[in-house]
């Protein structure tokens, strides 16, 4: 019998309201800077966050977790002045990952009371 190791876990990934706002914003902020570009970025965007269904442990906490007192966690897409910071919380016993927020990387840090909360199931 082969035991279960951490890398085989599947995760399902879900978007809070708040994150789907994010994406909807991104989106069109991408797709009107770079008609011919936007799509296929946003596209790179959805397919780190869906990344996370497996191993989303990988990511560090975001700096953000302390203050708002959870396990919320930070990952990292894009290049240099375009870096956007996906944050979110892994519910192990439900193997789920809930997308809180997606922020461009030099936004101010969110605020513990505006965090947001996990997708209605």
């Amino acid at each position: 019998m082969k035991a279960t190791s951490a890398s085989d876990i599947v995760y399902r990934v879900a978007l809070a309201d708040s994150a789907k706002a994010d994406a909807e914003k991104i989106y069109r902020y991408v797709v009107d800077a770079a008609p011919l570009q936007g799509a296929e970025w946003f596209e790179e965007l959805m397919d780190a966050l869906h990344s996370l269904d497996r191993l989303p442990h990988r990511c560090p906490l975001a700096r953000e977790a302390r203050k708002a007192r959870r396990e919320i966690r930070c990952l990292l897409f894009g290049k240099r002045r375009n870096v956007y910071r996906i944050l979110f919380e892994v519910d192990a016993a439900q193997r789920a990952v809930w997308i809180l927020h997606i922020r461009h990387g030099a936004r101010r840090d969110v605020k513990a009371k505006d965090i947001g909360n996990r997708p209605s199931q």
